[in-house]
């Protein structure tokens, strides 16, 4: 039994090992940004935000300040009027102080509150315009991925001209010990075939440049054996949901509460405060001797003219908030040309392939009638080559558009914000 177990868990293991990964776009997509450096600022920006808040918070706090003095002054303040019996003494001219100050707000005209929803407006904003950033990773995927399926279907289908370039020089090769055929077919064979090698190691060489930045992208190990999955085919959706439109709409509200805290400022104000202190003298000037002391009291606080400076402020975000719906618009108008061209692009291609086809099994009838009048030798390896090389190209055509077609799909759907 246990020797079974053993044999089934090399099977296992062997199997798992010889397993080709696969990776799909949306994983992509996914690791993409989980690598992106600045996803991490998504945190931070949430706690500088909270810091932010909690020292607006603090301001409702009493405020507590130990304030102390020392003076020495060239007069101070006598009583020159003699009163019978009666000694009023002169404070001195030195004179020392340490005193408490306490501030309470009893009512702000809601400054704080605006304040904070300030904050907060500004935190989402700035989040969003993160997002924004993060998105644009979709357009880069989207080039590695398709240009590394492209240079998948160019090496499969170059790799297949090279077996049938392989038969073909087998049978001219018997050919040429028979007298039916020349040297120079046979050489041009092997030219066309040492050719078409140079071109499959350039398409592999592409193919792993561009896995590489994949995998850099993605933080990912990828491999030369790695799959990529081909795409599910179909526009899925449309209806636009960028996350620039989310973007516009929360710098507008953040321009909004902005201004709210703008008119918070002109509201009164109301506080408490006291002072507590020990000095010489106290609060009795005509009391020469070390004191204790204290006062309580209630203030207020308004700003009944500011000479138009809120107005002004305030007309400034009118002014800003303007230029945010001027850019949402071009925005827009930028997002329709491309959505329209991206929608162009995979009826053109769908139009290609159709056309593919149609070409490529008139191009294997070529190449395989080509073929045999090259073996009856009624025809030159040179023209063999030419109908070879038509049938190739018609097929990496086909793998080509077929390619293209995926990525309008794909870039239409990031465009609308639906990857």
């Amino acid at each position: 039994m246990r020797r079974t177990l053993i044999l089934l868990g090399i099977v296992w293991s062997m199997a798992v090992q010889g397993q080709v990964a696969t990776v799909t776009l949306g994983d992509c997509y996914r690791l993409a940004r989980e690598n992106y450096p600045r996803l991490r600022d998504l945190s931070r920006q949430q706690e500088i935000s909270d810091l932010k808040q909690q020292n607006l918070g603090s301001q409702w706090n009493p405020q507590i300040n130990l304030n102390g003095q020392a003076t020495y002054q060239s007069e101070v303040t006598k009583v020159s009027v003699p009163i019978p019996g009666v000694s009023i003494p002169s404070p001195s001219k030195d004179q020392y102080k340490l005193y408490l100050d306490v501030k309470q707000t009893l009512y702000d005209g809601g400054l704080t509150m605006a304040a904070k929803m300030t904050e907060q407006s500004g935190l989402r904003a700035d989040q969003q315009s993160l997002e924004v950033e993060l998105y644009g990773l979709h357009e880069k995927v989207n080039q590695l991925y398709f240009g590394i399926l492209l240079m998948v279907e160019n090496e499969s289908v170059l790799s297949l001209k090279q077996e049938v370039l392989s038969e073909r020089i087998k049978l001219l090769e018997s050919g040429l010990k028979n007298g039916m055929v020349t040297r120079r077919d046979l050489d041009l064979l092997k030219a066309e075939q040492v050719l078409t090698a140079q071109q499959i190691k350039e398409v592999k060489a592409e193919r792993i440049s561009g896995l590489g930045a994949l995998a850099i992208l993605t933080n990912q190990n990828l491999s030369e054996e790695t799959r990529l999955a081909e795409p599910e085919t179909g526009v899925k959706s449309e209806s636009i949901d960028r996350p620039e439109t989310k973007y516009f709409e929360l710098v507008g509200n953040k321009l909004d509460w902005n201004a709210r805290q703008l008119e918070k400022t002109r509201n009164p104000k109301l506080f408490g405060f006291g002072q507590a202190g020990y000095g010489r003298p106290g609060l009795n000037m005509l009391k020469n001797t070390f004191d204790p002391y204290y006062l309580v009291g209630v203030g207020l606080s308004w700003n009944i003219l500011d000479w138009k400076q809120t107005s002004r402020s305030k007309r400034v975000l009118e002014v800003q908030k303007e230029m945010v719906g001027t850019q949402r618009a071009n925005f827009d108008q930028n997002l329709s040309i491309a959505l329209f061209r991206a929608k162009e692009a995979i009826g053109k291609s769908e139009q290609l392939l159709k056309g593919d086809d149609e070409l490529i099994p008139l191009r294997e009838a070529i190449a395989k009638n080509s073929a045999s009048q090259l073996d009856n030798g009624t025809i030159t390896s040179a023209d063999y080559i030419v109908d070879l090389n038509g049938l190739t190209q018609a097929k990496i055509n086909k793998k080509s558009h077929q390619i293209q077609y995926y990525q309008a799909i794909a870039n239409y759907n990031t465009l609308a914000g639906r990857p």
